[in-house]
């Protein structure tokens, strides 16, 4: 049902699309509590010094590189700190998926996304609209504050809103008539 809701208020092509980190690609709540060395376990598997574990969802990996394969710009928008969160992508082998990280140790993603658009209109070359981007958070109180101060930013919460990551693409394909 708020899918449907979403395809009819949403009518813009989407260009871009920025996830969240900790409960959306990944079961952990926090890594910037994660502290090295960092152990890959399996290839969606990471431990860390203390014995604190993350482990990708299913097939985050898979949509990440069809959406690139797709031609979607691709951001992160997480409340972790920066230095924390690029090397747990790395680890991951993620890092390779997103042209944009914002990564900040406060809540307040309208401020991420807002950074996500100037970077994309200044160092991609490219001019994209609040109206083109789709966000996913696995927590929607952040989606007012984006709509306040950005406008008509499509977002999804993970887990209510859509059920897995290949979802997405019946989204996309709705909204941009792919």
């Amino acid at each position: 049902m708020l899918i449907i809701l979403f395809l009819l208020v949403y009518t813009e092509m989407i260009r871009a699309i920025v996830f969240d980190a900790d409960k959306t690609l990944w079961d952990h709540h926090n890594i910037s509590e994660f502290e090295e060395p960092l152990r890959l376990i399996d290839s969606n598997t990471l431990e860390d010094s203390k014995g604190r574990v993350l482990h990708l969802f299913p097939d985050v990996k898979e949509t990440l590189k069809e959406l690139k394969n797709r031609g979607y710009i691709l951001g992160l928008a997480t409340w972790n700190f920066e230095d924390k969160a690029i090397k747990v992508l790395a680890a991951l082998d993620l890092l390779q998926y997103f042209d944009i990280i914002v990564a900040k140790p406060y809540p307040y993603k309208f401020l991420m996304l807002s950074q996500i658009i100037v970077e994309i209109n200044t160092k991609a070359n490219q001019k994209i609209k609040p109206s083109e981007v789709l966000f996913l958070d696995d927590r929607r109180g952040h989606f007012g504050n984006i709509w306040l101060y950005l406008g008509n930013v499509k977002c999804l919460e993970m887990w209510k809103d859509i059920s897995k990551y290949s979802e997405i693409f019946s989204v996309l394909s709705h909204v941009n008539n792919e």
